[in-house]
């Protein structure tokens, strides 16, 4: 039975994606295919080329002071970012020139804004196809290829179930990183929902770590001439962003119905914002522990197939 996983997008969320696949891969679970949209893709590729440890170092390194640089500003005529500083980064540390030539199937999904169409990159430049499919469009600058003008993946696929099936997966696992502020896990043709809440209210766990930069910076106290504090409303990126979280989490929902894994993985990730990269050792202990919650049923669901098959 050939196993696959379907990495999400959500920007600095998808570290979280280095956790899963490292609570999976302690519990004996390997990937033959391995599918990725926009960070999805990216930690993907480094797992596909065995090298997922060497980018849950580097994760765990960079510093808010790190983020603009990393990020490469430019003039802002179709986007804030280059992305180049990001293509010299995991060119260190993915030293393969070509999908082929990964230890794993592997697809990177993204968008072409001119035909309207989602673009699947299975074969060619490596590097080409994580640039296109991370570039968050207004955010990155787009990629231009044979005519195309490529775009984020999540722009139409936020979970790329469809890209691991049609590579040959018989039983799909999904990383969904913007569905739940709870650890949940749902199956093809269950109802119902299993959910999982390792973390209660109150505790002095992960989750309750302060919030994002993004967060700070548009609902900060700030105090009028009579020092008293009051809620600023809230600001332009704040605005963007819940704008496009929902607009995903909404598209998420209608693909998932219509292309459905058989297995779901739902980190709780609202209280890291999407480019809260110099939040890594947070964002993976997240996936991690929302992984091992629910490995019991996975096992289950794995076990039940194989007698199946």
């Amino acid at each position: 039975m050939r196993i696959g996983i379907a990495l999400g997008g959500g920007a600095a969320k998808g570290f979280a994606h280095i956790g899963v696949l490292n609570a999976l891969a302690q519990a004996g679970i390997e990937f033959d295919i391995i599918a990725g949209t926009s960070i999805g893709a990216l930690v993907g590729a480094a797992y596909a080329a065995g090298r997922l440890k060497n980018l849950e170092e580097a994760s765990t390194k960079i510093k808010l002071t790190d983020i603009p640089l990393l990020l490469g500003p430019t003039w802002p005529k179709q986007g804030l970012f280059s992305g180049r500083k990001i293509l010299k980064l995991l060119n260190e540390i993915i030293n393969v020139k070509n999908i082929e030539d990964l230890r794993k199937r592997f697809a990177a999904v993204c968008v072409d804004l001119k035909n309207e169409e989602i673009v699947t990159f299975t074969s060619g430049n490596l590097h080409q196809a994580i640039r296109a499919s991370i570039a968050i469009p207004a955010v990155f600058t787009p990629v231009i290829f044979e005519g195309k003008f490529l775009v984020d993946g999540g722009v139409l696929e936020p979970v790329p179930v469809q890209a691991a099936h049609s590579l040959g997966a018989d039983f799909i696992v999904a990383v969904d990183l913007l569905g739940t502020s709870r650890f949940e896990t749902t199956e093809r043709g269950a109802n119902r929902i299993l959910n999982a809440e390792l973390w209660p209210s109150g505790t002095n766990s992960v989750i309750n770590y302060p919030p994002s930069i993004w967060e700070n910076s548009s609902y900060e106290e700030t105090f009028d001439s009579k020092g008293k504090g009051r809620r600023q409303e809230p600001g332009i990126i704040d605005i963007i962003q819940r704008t496009s979280i929902i607009t995903q989490k909404g598209l998420t929902a209608y693909r998932l119905k219509e292309f459905p894994p058989d297995f779901i993985i739902r980190p709780p990730l609202s209280h890291v914002g999407i480019l809260d990269f110099h939040r890594g050792n947070l964002t993976i202990k997240i996936g991690e522990e929302a992984t091992k919650a629910v490995l019991p049923k996975l096992n289950e669901k794995i076990a039940r197939m194989e007698g199946k098959m």
